[in-house]
């Protein structure tokens, strides 16, 4: 088994954004403890809209929402600096270990809503008695759901309970 060089022109292209982000200053303002908050209340009212369109099959809504949605995740990441996505040779051992705790809390958040869409499925599958069917649509809210808050948990947990990023 053979391992891969990295490519420097990557590793360089890598450590540009790095620096980047990490240096980055026009966002300041927006980097206080309750414009986080805020953006984070913002990012999971645009995933409840963008899960209630998917509900009820509102394609254009949807498709409104998923932007929305798209332009918020940017914004929460790039107030966070990008820490919840930086390698680790770009981050001093502090920031490491609070990304870190992030992800753990955020694995155990998303392991447990998983956990509790799964019983309320499994319940639902037995629907026909009580007269609800699972229809497309609502496997595609779920999808939309956990596609969003998995992919941007970890950010907004540093948003919401860092004091200084």
């Amino acid at each position: 088994m053979t391992t891969r060089r990295p490519d420097p022109k990557h590793a360089a292209a890598v450590a540009a954004q790095a620096e980047g982000l990490l240096n980055d200053t026009r966002l300041d303002p927006w980097r206080s403890k309750r414009r986080r908050r805020a953006i984070v209340v913002a990012a999971l009212a645009v995933f409840a809209a963008v899960a209630t369109a998917a509900w009820f099959d509102r394609s254009v809504a949807l498709l409104a929402a998923l932007a929305v949605a798209t332009l918020v995740t940017i914004a929460l990441r790039r107030v966070v600096r990008g820490l919840a996505d930086l390698p680790d040779a770009f981050v001093d051992e502090r920031i490491r270990a609070m990304r870190n705790q992030r992800y753990l809390s955020a694995y155990r958040i998303l392991s447990a809503s998983l956990v509790a869409v799964l019983i309320v499925l499994y319940i639902a599958a037995d629907g026909q008695r009580i007269g609800w069917d699972i229809a497309a649509r609502h496997i595609h809210a779920l999808f939309w759901s956990v596609f969003w808050v998995s992919f941007t948990l970890p950010s907004m947990l540093l948003a919401w309970n860092e004091t200084e990023i």
